[in-house]
């Protein structure tokens, strides 16, 4: 799972906009992190696991992955069944 697979989530069928109203940020907010130029903070990443429905821990090593500028621990993140293997 990606940031962008978050997001993806919690918007569903809703625009941009409505999920940033949701989520109590700004439209400028949310495009920054589609477009990979901030990461959410950690109570702004809450509120898109409520709003998805995604397991937190899947939500959180998607994100972590994102801050983590090694490719390895990147990937491991981002594929967590190939830590339990």
């Amino acid at each position: 799972m990606t940031l962008q697979d978050l997001l993806n989530k919690a918007c569903g069928e809703a625009s941009d906009t409505k999920t940033s109203i949701k989520l109590g940020i700004t439209r400028q907010m949310f495009s920054a992190y589609r477009n990979g130029r901030r990461l959410p903070s950690d109570e702004v990443l809450e509120k898109i696991i409520d709003i998805s429905g995604v397991d937190p821990v899947l939500a959180y090593m998607a994100v972590y992955a994102e801050r983590i500028h090694n490719p390895i621990v990147s990937n491991a993140f981002r594929n967590p069944t190939r830590l339990t293997s």
